[in-house]
This record gives C-alpha cells, structure tokens and sequence, in this order.
C-alpha cells in the first residue's frame, strides 16, 4: 500500500490553511470573558499510515473542521512547526473552559483518525490584541515560537524570585515594542506540566537565541528555553520572516 509521509502531510493541512482558509476567516470575537487555549498537534509514535486515497479524504476533512471552527469564532491562529520534531502545528482555541477547548481539539477528524495528538495548555494569558484577521492577498511569514519550560532553579518561594519575573516581564514588553516579539504569555497557574508559557519572535532563530540571553529568567535558570521554526498566514501576527 503506497503512503504519505506524515510530515507532508501535516505541512500541507497547516500551510493550505494559512494561505486560504485563514483569509476567509471572519471577524473574531470580542467577549470579555473569553479564555484563550494554545493546543498542540503532536505526532503519535504510532501515527496510522494510510494510502494516498484516504489521506487525501483525511486532509479535505481536516480542513472542512478548521473552516468550521473559524466560522464558529472558536479558532483564532493556528500553524506548522518548520522542524520534524513531534510537535506538528498549534491551534489558538478561544474558549470557556479547558474541556470545551479539548472538546473541540479532539473532534479534529486527523485527531480522531490518530494522525496527531492534541495537547491542550492554558488558559494561555495574553493580549489578544496582538491576533488580528488575515493581510489581502494572503501569505505565509516564518516565525520561532519558543517554549519556555520550568529551569532548574525554578522556585517561586526563592527571595529573588519576584524580582527576576519582574525583570523579565518587563523584558517581554520592551521586545514587543521594538518589535522582535509578537505575542507571548504564561499559562495559568496550575497548567500542569513543565510548560509554563510561550514567546513567538518576529525574528529568526539565531537572533531570538541572542535576545534569550539577556532575560533575567533564563541566566538565572528559571526558564529553560526551546527554540522551533514556525509559520502561519501573514498579517494574523506583527510581520515575520519570509519563508524559507
């Protein structure tokens, strides 16, 4: 049986997507009370191969649901990873609860068919006034989203503690005014896991890894940084990187 690679695969649901799907999108909701949940679309292990005929079908129902949760004002970003890691791509779900975003997550027909794996965090904090609608004529930007996960000297009941979130915090807000970060935010206290938010740079790997040196949280080893390439339709963030 002839099969498509999965990587392929995922990259032509995502990038499809943010070049058409995404400039459909209407406007989003602007409930007060909205939460915002960042979903993972990781890669099984044990990813089921399929032929072409049925992979095909799978990526015209994938989209179909994506379409649909635009329409529906529950999706707000969503995009591929560049590397062949096992993180694939990243839905923005704005919701009420965790469960309704894993609800709508898991109704994916490539999550349900086993193809990926979503991997709800969140509530993710940020300025959703950094989201906007898609530029016209639509495109694709290149980005690298970083996750910034528990450092080894992790320890909110430390003296300094305080005083180095401060100092980083108020890193984050210079870098989004002068224009080499997007949009970044924490999870909510009690997100479980060692995730405990995510940045993603206007700017491409390297100088992203030369600004993380100057945060205050990562030289002291609370926040332990993971860069990756990714992209999504141009204009939903402040301008990033053509793609390469």
């Amino acid at each position: 049986m002839r099969t498509i690679p999965f990587r392929s695969t995922l990259l032509f649901f995502l990038f499809a997507f943010a070049v058409s799907a995404f400039a459909q999108a209407p406007a989003q909701s602007s409930a007060n009370s909205a939460q915002y949940f960042l979903v993972f679309l990781n890669r099984p292990a044990n990813a089921p191969q399929l032929s072409k005929e049925a992979g095909e079908k799978l990526q015209e129902e994938h989209m179909a649901n994506i379409r649909k949760m635009f329409a529906e004002h529950k999706l707000l970003v969503a995009g591929p990873f560049l590397d062949d890691t096992a993180l694939r791509g990243i839905f923005v779900l704005q919701a009420e609860s965790a469960a309704q975003a894993r609800e709508w997550a898991d109704s994916d027909p490539a999550v349900k068919a086993g193809r990926l794996a979503a991997e709800v965090h969140g509530p993710w904090q940020i300025d959703a006034s950094a989201i906007h609608n898609p530029a016209e004529p639509p495109g694709f930007e290149q980005y690298t989203l970083v996750l910034l996960k528990r450092g080894e000297n992790w320890n909110p009941s430390a003296p300094e503690f305080m005083d180095v979130m401060k100092r980083h915090h108020a890193l984050v807000k210079q870098m989004i005014d002068q224009g080499s970060l997007a949009i970044a935010g924490p999870f909510a206290l009690g997100d479980p896991g060692e995730l405990l938010g995510i940045s993603i740079f206007r700017v491409g790997a390297e100088q992203t890894a030369t600004l993380l040196k100057d945060d205050p949280a990562v030289k002291a080893g609370l926040l332990k940084p993971e860069l990756h390439p990714w992209g999504t339709g141009r204009g939903v963030l402040a301008a990033g990187q053509p793609m390469q």
